[in-house]
């Protein structure tokens, strides 16, 4: 969960009132004997940095418990309850449902400290996280609301269980002074990280980057037909399985969350990127390290609407909601409407999990799994990469 500065959202509240490619099916599986040529090839050389992402239609989402339901149940006094907890269970993956979008590059990794900073020096950018939010933008704020900072996870005073507590702040503090140049406070650096993927950027600071870089972010649809790797409704990247011949295939969390991380794969919180074997498109980290930030507002309910109108090359719901409305959507299916919402309180798609994603608890290292980005709180487990359509004149 990536939680808001609930002050602020208050404030906002009160403001308010005043051509299809043939179908992927292992394509994977489908490369030639030539080494160099082993990945799929797209219409011309893939930008540097980039690998080809085949179109196609595929399944889009997941239906089937993906190893931790038993978890969430536990404590459930009788067969209805448990199956209420069944039915809530990742619902906003739900339904399961065929897909089309058109083939484009992507970059093989993750945005990197180096590479931000590469479009920093250039361009004398400053991200949302360093410079706060504006009082003209926010006149009701109070001045603590306004400072520069971004989430940040703080291991709790005393042992939880997350899935009782539901209060996410137990866990996450915001950090005055934590930005993309301090990951974790101010008195923490990059110099030591550089090629690990760059956090506690927004969509903003995302679509920036992507627009000085010739490219832009991806969608929800794109993101997941690139991290299946052309593999259909396998529950994770490298197979049905969390680990593969008993090793973590990805950067997440070990250990009892929050309160504990063993990390056995070696990394605290990110990993540079390439530690872990790229996915049969050559893509890197698709799954943990840090959450993905996409083009697509996020609704959990988008799934259910879409298969009632379906169409190639989907870009997302039209209009955006807060983590408040997301919430009540969750409860009840609907949601009450809040007119002239500001731009930063709307969610975006967040892809991917991520260094804090456990196996009890978030369990979205997985290429199915949803869950969303608050362009109004960066945090230091969320990032993003970018994708590159085909030149105009190819086919």
């Amino acid at each position: 969960m990536n939680p808001f500065k609930t002050s602020i959202l208050a404030t906002l509240s009160a403001l308010a009132f005043t051509s299809c490619e043939k179908p992927v099916t292992d394509q994977a599986t489908a490369a030639t004997t030539s080494e160099e040529s082993s990945l799929p090839q797209g219409p011309d050389p893939a930008p540097e940095g980039m690998v080809w992402v085949p179109g196609g239609t595929y399944w889009r989402g997941n239906d089937k418990d993906p190893g931790n339901l038993s978890i969430f149940q536990e404590g459930a006094s009788n067969p209805i309850q448990r199956q209420q907890i069944a039915e809530r269970h990742f619902k906003e993956e739900r339904p399961v449902h065929q897909t089309t979008v058109k083939g484009f590059y992507m970059d093989e990794t993750e945005v990197t400290n180096r590479q931000f900073k590469a479009f920093v020096d250039a361009t004398g950018y400053v991200t949302m996280a360093e410079k706060g939010l504006s009082a003209e933008e926010f006149p009701n704020a109070r001045p603590e609301d306004l400072v520069g900072g971004a989430n940040v996870y703080t291991k709790p005073a005393e042992d939880i269980n997350p899935r009782r507590s539901n209060d996410a702040w137990r866990w996450w503090a915001f950090t005055e002074g934590a930005n993309w140049r301090h990951p974790q406070g101010p008195d923490s650096s990059i110099a030591d990280i550089m090629d690990h993927p760059v956090v506690n950027v927004n969509y903003d600071d995302a679509r920036a980057y992507a627009k000085w870089a010739g490219k832009r972010l991806p969608t929800e649809a794109e993101w997941e037909i690139a991290a299946r790797g052309g593999h259909e409704k396998r529950m994770f990247i490298w197979g049905d399985h969390v680990k593969k011949d008993d090793k973590w295939m990805s950067n997440c969390f070990q250990g009892d969350f929050p309160n504990k991380s063993d990390d056995q794969d070696g990394f605290h919180f990110t990993a540079p990127v390439k530690s872990y074997p790229p996915n049969d498109y050559g893509l890197y980290d698709m799954a943990g390290n840090i959450w993905e930030i996409c083009s697509d507002y996020y609704n959990p309910r988008y799934y259910f609407e879409f298969v009632k109108a379906p169409h190639d090359n989907p870009q997302g719901p039209s209009t955006g909601i807060t983590e408040g409305q997301s919430s009540e959507i969750e409860r009840t299916g609907e949601y009450t409407e809040i007119p002239n919402l500001h731009e930063l309180t709307k969610l975006r798609v967040a892809r991917g999990g991520s260094f804090l994603c456990h196996f009890s608890y978030c369990l979205r290292f997985r290429p199915g799994a949803r869950h969303y980005h608050e362009p109004l709180t960066p945090a230091h487990h969320t990032g993003f990469r970018c994708v590159k359509d085909v030149s105009a004149e190819k086919p």
